[in-house]
């Protein structure tokens, strides 16, 4: 039937399948296969992860006689369930059994009417699986009106090993750089980077928010704020604060640029030093990046308001906390790691900042850069590093709580030694509960072997204290940029991207043993370790 809301193309008509597919198009197969009385498939995420690309992969997919019983539904603006309902049943009734209904988000009363779908529909027996840019609002929609009656498949995560394959083999500096999305170059830039963050992402909140039926049920964050029509200033504040953790450190009223200050420290040249104003340095950072401390903001944000902001961004699968322990056996915990799962925005905003502070003549002069060219190149690559070290932990501690969340832990570690009062740390560390083993891990980006790279791993009092605290150390490893080889110290060096490409099998079942990840194979060879020079930053 005829509708200026919606557009229909007949499952015959709908485009050829493309070669290659996420990693969570299995759930949408197993969907369509599996008797699903009373339930609908929602494919959950932000713009540009795949979502219509699923939908007409399953569609050009099925069995010729299935595929002349589906349908493509695409919601516009103005569309309400009524009209959704009115489109449909001609079609059940003409024989059309599998609805794909693209952009549901845009109907204006799915929130408080889109049970119909899954208690008329899918109760007669057809199978329906929607989508939509507002993927909050699906979310939504599940804790209320849907609850029980839909299965989420998540598509806003694109881990490397994803990415690389979907892309033709993209390098993890491309990850870096663009990842988070599944195009070629969505963000690399600061403007790219706030357009889709304020469109994907902030405008998703608020039009899930503007149509639900009661706002004012979702929290004091987004009652108070939302009242105040302030909501998206704060949340690009929540999204910034995850970019500039990468290249400032907030202490209470003073700034701190985190590459600056570890790119300088890590320079032995006195002209450096010797130059450096640090409280200056600090000061001039703040102003170039128009930072304003917590009292001069227009927004009083408590603790209560960040906790459930950092919920609705969790549960668009922006970023995730890590639980973290200095004594796994005593039960002794630590802050939550946090990392955002959007590599590319973050790298954009970090470049746009240096960029900034490279260009600005007054804070050059405060800060002795002399060579602005290689300050940001040392910036560039310490920023790529701390990526780095998200990535891989991010995804590590992803594919090890989807294999058991109860046997592995995965996390920092950092603490003091009570014996020497020496402060030591692994980048990760992951725990084999079940076996009582322990690996640590240091994470460079770096594709040189560097003595001062294993400096911890080869601390005894440090290996004393994990066979203590969280399980026998069984191996220690550094996680790099070069070739995978062994050192002449005995501490395998794993390349990063191997790593990420074999890490990826192990969130699917059947799950590999984990001695394969670290087989003896990928750390054949065998490389001089090189002694650190005085003279060189410590990469």
């Amino acid at each position: 039937m005829y509708s200026q809301y919606i557009m229909v193309t007949p499952g015959s008509k709908v485009f050829g399948p493309y070669h290659e597919k996420r990693d969570c198009y299995e759930q949408l197969i197993n969907f369509m296969k599996l008797h699903t009385h009373g339930k609908i498939c929602a494919l959950y995420g932000l713009r540009r992860t795949g979502k219509t690309v699923m939908m007409e992969q399953g569609i050009a997919e099925l069995p010729e006689e299935e595929k002349q019983k589906s349908a493509y539904l695409l919601c516009l603006n103005g569309c309400d369930m009524l009209e959704i309902r009115r489109v449909m049943e001609p079609l059940y009734e003409n024989g059309t059994r599998n609805f794909f209904i693209d952009e549901i988000t845009a109907v204006t009363d799915f929130q408080k009417y889109g049970n119909v779908l899954s208690d008329y529909f899918s109760a007669k027996g057809a199978k329906v699986i929607i989508a939509g840019t507002d993927s909050l609002g699906i979310m939504l929609a599940e804790s209320d009106i849907l609850y029980d009656r839909i299965q989420m498949i998540h598509t806003s995560h694109v881990p490397y090993a994803e990415f690389s394959r979907l892309l033709g083999g993209k390098t993890l500096d491309d990850y870096i750089e663009y990842g988070g999305t599944l195009t070629k170059s969505p963000y690399k830039t600061l403007q790219a980077s706030e357009e889709y963050q304020n469109t994907a992402i902030v405008g998703n909140i608020l039009h899930s928010l503007e149509k639900s039926e009661d706002a004012r049920r979702y929290g004091a964050a987004l009652t108070e704020l939302y009242d105040h029509d302030e909501l998206q200033s704060v949340l690009n504040k929540m999204i910034n604060k995850f970019s500039y953790f990468v290249t400032v450190q907030a202490v209470n009223k003073y700034f701190k640029s985190a590459p600056l200050y570890s790119t300088i420290h890590n320079i032995r040249e006195p002209s450096y030093i010797s130059k450096i104003n640090v409280e200056e340095a600090n000061q001039r950072t703040k102003a170039i990046l128009e930072i304003k401390n917590q009292e001069e903001m227009d927004t009083s944000l408590s603790k209560q308001h960040i906790a459930e902001l950092k919920d609705y961004l969790h549960g668009l699968d922006l970023f995730i906390k890590i639980p973290s322990y200095t004594s796994l056996k005593k039960g002794e915990r630590v802050q939550d790691l946090e990392i955002f799962l959007q590599p590319g925005m973050i790298y954009a905003h970090a470049t746009a900042l240096m960029q900034s502070l490279a260009d600005n003549s007054v804070w050059m002069d405060s800060c002795g850069i002399d060579d602005r060219k290689a300050f940001l190149f040392r910036a560039d690559r310490f920023v790529k590093g701390i990526l780095l070290k998200n990535i891989i932990l991010a995804e590590t501690y992803r594919s090890f709580s989807q294999n058991d969340p109860k046997r592995f832990y995965v996390s920092q570690l950092s603490t003091t030694l009570k014996e020497n009062n020496q402060h030591i740390e692994a980048d990760m560390i992951l725990v084999d509960m079940q076996k009582n083993e322990s690996y640590l891990f240091e994470i460079k980006y770096s594709n040189q072997t560097v003595e001062e790279q294993t400096k911890h791993l080869r601390n005894e009092h440090f290996r004393q204290y994990v066979d203590e605290n969280f399980g026998k150390v069984i191996n220690r490893f550094v996680i790099y940029t070069g070739e995978s080889h062994c050192s002449t110290n005995e501490i395998p060096y794993l390349n990063a991207e191997t790593y990420l490409n074999e890490l990826s099998q192990f969130s699917k079942p059947p799950y590999p043993k984990l001695e394969k990840l670290f087989s003896s194979e990928k750390v054949a060879q065998v490389k001089k370790v090189k002694k650190s020079s005085p003279k060189k930053p410590l990469l």
